[in-house]
């Protein structure tokens, strides 16, 4: 998802070959007319049926660097998902809770929508909402493509909405830095994923929209189905020598950080071959 050299490329490739609008393109989110629910979770329980817990993975990408597979770092409770980091003290690292849809449900046109709140947060802490390709087009990342539907870092008062993709030479990055958004709240964080157009929203208002342009249009990965993760990623105090997009934990007392999810809802577009516009 976020690899050690993601701060150099969103300063440097920022809508490099993109169409990006943000807010003084501003509209209202799409309505449903045009799309059937087909998936949606209210977290009375925990379904196994649509959900998985990651899997540990002792790898080199920030991420995903100190998932563990722990139902405590994901748990359900009080019709709401609970998505944690926690410090382990004995080992002075975080553990961090994730979980997705892969294999379960994945959808190619649609909308996806997501309320969430950040009950406890802190520098370090990464909280995301994202889809990545069930049958990738092109194989490995970036070249497979990644839509971010929300990323936060640390205490901000605004989120990151990201595209990964290549057009086989560089990584293309699209970035919207949001307006300001309820930290105390919850905020409802969508996207609409059209034929050759994914269109970002918070609280139903329009944030950005990236189309293909140039050679990325040759290398465009994203007309294939895509499934859910979600997830409460954390960076540690250095000791693994990975560049963490929000910088290192500087103090512990703080934790557990942690999302809370309302709900999660999918709406298929009913027409694929319709490329639907407000």
């Amino acid at each position: 998802m976020k690899e050690v050299f993601r701060n150099f490329i969103i300063i440097t490739i920022t809508c490099l070959f993109t169409s990006c609008y943000f807010k003084d393109t501003i509209s209202k989110e799409r309505n449903t007319a045009n799309y059937k629910l087909v998936f949606e979770d209210q977290f009375e329980d925990f379904k196994p049926e649509y959900w998985s817990l990651y899997p540990y993975q002792n790898t080199f990408s920030a991420w995903n660097r100190y998932v563990v597979s722990d139902s405590s770092l994901a748990e359900v409770k009080n019709g709401h998902l609970h998505i944690k980091a926690r410090w382990n003290k004995e080992k002075d690292l975080p553990e961090t809770g994730a979980i997705q849809t892969k294999d379960k449900f994945s959808f190619k046109y649609g909308k996806i929508e997501v309320r969430a709140k950040f009950s406890r947060s802190g520098q370090g802490g990464w909280p995301a909402i994202w889809l990545m390709p069930q049958n990738p087009i092109y194989p490995g990342w970036p070249d497979g493509g990644e839509i971010d539907i929300m990323e936060r870092l640390n205490n901000d008062t605004f989120v990151h909405q990201v595209v990964h993709q290549s057009d086989n030479k560089l990584n293309s990055i699209s970035i919207g830095k949001t307006p300001e958004i309820l930290t105390a709240d919850y905020n409802i964080y969508s996207v609409v994923k059209l034929p050759y157009r994914i269109e970002f929203y918070i609280n139903h208002e329009l944030t950005m929209v990236y189309e293909p342009k140039e050679d990325f249009v040759k290398r465009w990965p994203f007309e294939t189905d895509y499934y859910i993760i979600l997830n409460h990623a954390c960076a540690d105090k250095g000791q693994s020598g990975i560049d963490f997009w929000p910088g290192k934990v500087n103090a512990t007392e703080g934790f557990p950080y942690e999302m809370v999810i309302d709900y999660v809802k999918v709406w298929k577009l009913k027409d694929e071959n319709l490329k639907v516009r407000n």
